[in-house]
């Protein structure tokens, strides 16, 4: 596939500015199988949270296996 612009919801989508579902909407497919295939097509990477959100989720693990 072609370069993409910055605004095409595949590359929002990679980069964590949209969600799933917005992207699925925004381009029309059905399903997040399809919207992977389109992902790995474009080669762009699946979002990752951020260390921010990670160390979060960590902790909030922790919390709950403690109790």
């Amino acid at each position: 596939m072609t370069s993409l612009p910055d605004a095409h919801p595949l590359v929002l989508y990679s980069r964590g500015q949209i969600s799933r579902q917005v992207a699925i909407e925004k381009l029309q497919i059905l399903d997040y199988a399809t919207l992977l295939v389109l992902l790995g097509d474009a080669d762009l990477p699946m979002p990752m949270p951020s260390d921010e959100q990670i160390q979060r989720e960590i902790e909030t693990f922790r919390a709950m296996m403690r109790t």
